[in-house]
Formats: structure tokens, C-alpha cells, sequence
């Protein structure tokens, strides 16, 4: 089967979209106007939608309003990454920018890279909580930035400014906190879930909640590709003669910065990857390099328990 990919280019108020049966690009508003004309202009020139792949990059929310159109119309989309898709642009010479050339070229990109549908939320209970999730990462970031000033700030009225923020968003994330265990307790599948996953030792709320909302493929794809999607696989540095250190980098960052504080309390409580730890360490491994295994470790911990539909079992995992 063919895949006919369409390219859209979203801004606050617009969509750019090329289509290639038109081999044009045409704007429409970014509401549901706008989205039901796009809807009407692809209908007039394909078929069969299910041989369609909408194409579009995050915007900050911007898109979302499109994503859950094109879910309601049953429409397969899937996301790219901006800084790929300007590396692409780079590479085949395309220096100018604008909302037409950034929907031809997504839409060229997702052609030659041959992209697939993108894994979306199952349920209207994990979009809520994926929101929840990155304003209780918004709200930390403020804290520590506020928390970080109090240690240079002499100014009384300053010092006293910064206590009362610290205090606002101290009781914005408890309310955010309960909110996520209220959606929680609600929706049973995702219950059923989180237990299976907290049966770790080390593994709290907030990394099996992440889990659920940042790596949807979990337990669906093989192993070694889910840790090249978090970047947990380290890269090769090499040249000739040349052996450079491989690292990590890039990947999903908020999952990866959970992840690994979960793999630091992980060394206190749980005794099968305290071990793995030491035994690192006993081979002359980096204290980093034995964290980011623990790391993939735990990973994979939770992989098999989600694939296998099961609880913690230490001799087993």
C-alpha cells in the first residue's frame, strides 16, 4: 500500500498544508474552519484516508487543537522534530524559510524517510495527565529557579518575595500532585498499570506516570529500540585513529531526568540493582556510566512488566 503524506506547517492563527495531488501548499485558519476545509480538500483528491498521513511538527500546543481533529476523523498523523526537519532542509540546500516551504518540506521529509503513525493517547484520562505532568515540570523548574536566588539575594524585601513565591508554588504542585492521583484512581486501567509498575522498589508515582504519558511504547516495540528512543543507547565517537567517549544526549529529556532520579533511589532500595551497581563499580566502571545502567536496567524492569502484563517479581525480572 501506497502512503500519500500531506504536510502542514502550523502557527498560532494558520496552517500551511501541501498536498501533493495539487503539488501546492494552501493556508487555512487553525480552528475547526480551517480544519474541516483541509478535511474537505483532501477528501476531493484521495479516497481512501487510511492510506493518508498528516504530517506536522509540535508547536508549543499549537497543534493540538489539529491532533484531536484529525483523531476524530480518524485520520493517521504523526510528529517530526523540528531541528531534523531543518537539518533535512539544510542538507538538500533549502536555505529560505516560510509556512509554504516548512509544509512541502515536511511532507518531502516524512517521503523519503518513509514515517509511520505515530503512537497517540488511548484515553482522554492520559492526555489529562500528560497535561498535569509538564505543568508539575513547569512549576519544579520555577521552585528550584526562585529556591536558587534565595542564596544571593540579601535584599529584605527581595528575601521576602521569594519565601512567598516559593510557598504559592510549594501548594500549586501538592494541588497538581493530588490532582494526578484523583485522575488516577479514576480511570482503572491506568490504576491497574501504575500498581504493576510502583511494585518496583524505587519506582514512585511520578516515573510510572511519566512512563505512561512519555513512552507509549513501552512494552510494544523490541528493547534496544526503546533505549535508542530515550537515548539510553550511547553513541559511538570515532574516527580513524581516533576513540573518542560515547555518551548519551538528546532523546526524551523529562523522561530521561525522572528516570534517573528513580535509578539514584533505586541504589538505596532496591537490592538486586544495588548490586548490579557495585558490581560496575568493582570493574573499574565511571560512577555515571554504572548509573546511566542502572538506568537502562531499571528500563528494561518496567518494559517486561508491561509487556508481560505482570507485577514485580526479583527473580524473575
Amino acid at each position: 500500500m501506497a502512503i500519500t503524506y500531506i504536510g502542514v506547517d502550523v502557527s498560532k492563527k494558520t496552517l500551511s498544508i501541501y498536498i501533493p495531488a495539487i503539488n501546492k501548499a494552501f493556508e487555512v485558519s487553525n480552528d475547526q474552519q480551517g480544519f474541516t476545509s483541509m478535511l474537505a480538500t483532501i477528501n476531493k483528491h484521495y479516497q481512501n484516508l487510511s492510506e493518508i498521513i498528516v504530517v506536522f511538527e509540535p508547536t508549543g500546543g499549537y497543534e493540538h487543537n489539529l491532533r484531536e481533529f484529525l483523531k476524530i476523523n480518524k485520520l493517521p498523523f504523526t510528529t517530526v522534530h523540528p531541528n531534523k526537519v531543518r537539518q533535512f532542509a539544510k542538507a538538500r540546500g533549502w536555505l529560505a524559510k516560510t509556512d509554504n516551504i516548512d509544509s512541502r518540506l515536511l511532507r518531502d521529509y516524512a517521503t523519503c524517510f518513509t514515517l509511520t503513525v505515530k503512537i497517540t493517547y488511548d484515553s482522554e484520562s492520559q492526555q489529562q495527565l500528560h497535561a498535569l505532568l509538564r505543568r508539575r515540570e513547569q512549576l519544579l523548574v520555577f521552585k528550584n529557579q526562585e529556591i536558587a536566588r534565595q542564596d544571593t539575594e540579601s535584599n529584605s524585601v527581595i528575601i521576602l518575595s521569594l519565601n512567598q513565591h516559593i510557598t504559592s508554588l510549594t501548594e500549586q504542585l501538592q494541588e497538581i500532585e493530588d490532582s494526578i492521583k484523583r485522575l488516577i484512581s479514576y480511570d482503572q486501567e491506568i490504576k491497574d498499570k501504575i500498581d504493576k509498575l510502583t511494585s518496583i522498589p524505587a519506582v514512585g508515582i511520578t516515573l510510572a506516570t511519566t512512563v505512561i504519558c512519555e513512552a507509549l511504547e513501552l512494552g510494544n516495540i523490541p528493547f534496544r529500540q526503546l533505549t535508542s528512543l530515550v537515548e539510553l543507547a550511547p553513541f559511538a565517537r570515532e574516527s580513524g585513529n581516533y576513540k573518542g567517549r560515547r555518551s548519551i544526549f538528546a532523546g526524551r529529556g523529562n523522561f530521561r531526568r525522572v528516570l534517573y532520579m528513580a535509578a539514584v533511589a533505586s541504589l538505596r532500595c532496591n537490592k538486586r540493582l544495588r548490586n548490579f551497581y557495585d558490581r560496575l563499580i568493582a570493574n573499574h566502571k565511571p560512577p555515571k556510566v554504572a548509573l546511566v545502567a542502572v538506568m537502562r536496567k531499571l528500563l528494561a524492569f518496567m518494559h517486561s512488566i508491561v509487556k508481560n502484563n505482570s507485577s514485580w517479581n526479583q527473580n524473575l525480572c
